[in-house]
């Protein structure tokens, strides 16, 4: 039986139908990461076996996950089954739509090949064609924050130079901002304000929740980044935001965080909620529960938080 699951029969046409893989995402996950390794028909035809395809489900199912496939990738078949063990059964329940995040997929492989060959003007191009196509929420989740994790990793294994991840978030904070611009809320919209505080320079956690925010029907307005805390409090009084989303990414122990934060909680209370994500929540977590703010560790979180705050 050993024998018959390592043994290559299955051509590419069928690992395909079977694991619901492009062909040009699995090329990539070859190439790039070496996931699996087919055999060859004497015609140079690749062949995969049952244990291949066993191991291409389970990676796919741990990306739709939110797992990286470059961290993934040299993990055995068990201890990604072990990753996807340890998954809560309310998000096991609800994994990513599969046809979207396929093509979210295929369009993040088609990314890193145009930023491999610094070619910004087709990585807008295939950001902008997806946001129209899947939408403000499947785009942020199923595109960005993948695509961002896997820039991010690629720089610290040295296959990315630093000119080629400040493109990478030059073209995605373009794109974003456009998103926000043309997405349309009626005028009764609840509104929601999104910014980074002082010293906090990485925006793009903030454009991100601003975007999930449109897409769940909200009217969003981004503020921008390294902002005070009571410059914030101001915006959202006189925008008469129903909720607020900061986001702390580096350094998380910036003495900054504190007195903004502070400052916030102050001026507002608690009747308008301030959402904190990023490493600084993290860190800071503490001090936020002091405060009475609110910690949103995931893009799906801050949905959740904001689909109840609509209902109520």
């Amino acid at each position: 039986m050993a024998l018959a699951m390592e043994n290559p029969v299955y051509p590419v046409r069928i690992v395909l139908r079977r694991t619901g893989l492009t062909a040009e995402l699995l090329r990539a996950w070859e190439r790039r990461y070496d996931v699996v390794t087919p055999g060859r028909t004497q015609g140079g035809q690749r062949l995969y076996s049952e244990a291949d395809v066993e191991r291409l489900l389970l990676l796919k199912r741990a990306t739709l996950y939110g797992h990286s496939i470059g961290r993934i990738a040299q993990l055995t078949s068990e201890e990604v089954a072990g990753l996807l063990d340890a998954v809560p059964e309310q998000t096991a329940a609800r994994p990513v739509e599969s046809s979207s995040s396929g093509y979210a997929g295929s369009i993040q492989v088609r990314c890193l090949e145009a930023l491999g060959w610094m070619d910004g003007g087709t990585l807008d191009a295939l950001l902008r064609q997806a946001a129209v196509r899947i939408g403000p929420v499947p785009f942020a989740e199923q595109l960005v924050v993948p695509l961002v994790r896997e820039i991010g990793d690629l720089w610290h294994q040295g296959k990315l130079r630093i000119v080629q991840e400040h493109l990478a978030t030059a073209t995605i904070r373009q794109v974003m901002s456009n998103l926000l611009a043309f997405t349309a809320t009626g005028p009764s919209a609840p509104v929601f304000i999104a910014a980074t505080t002082s010293g906090q320079h990485h925006e793009l956690g903030a454009l991100l929740a601003a975007v999930i925010a449109a897409g769940e029907g909200w009217r969003a307005v981004y503020l921008g980044a390294d902002l005070p805390g009571d410059e914030i409090a101001i915006a959202a009084e006189r925008l008469r935001a129903r909720a607020i989303g900061v986001s702390i990414v580096y350094p998380a122990e910036d003495p900054a965080i504190e007195p903004d934060l502070r400052a916030m909680s102050q001026a507002l209370g608690t009747q308008t909620p301030i959402f904190v994500g990023g490493e600084g929540a993290r860190y800071h977590r503490a001090l936020l529960e002091r405060l009475e703010l609110r910690a949103v560790e995931t893009l799906s979180g801050l949905r959740t938080e904001l689909s109840r705050l609509s209902a109520g």
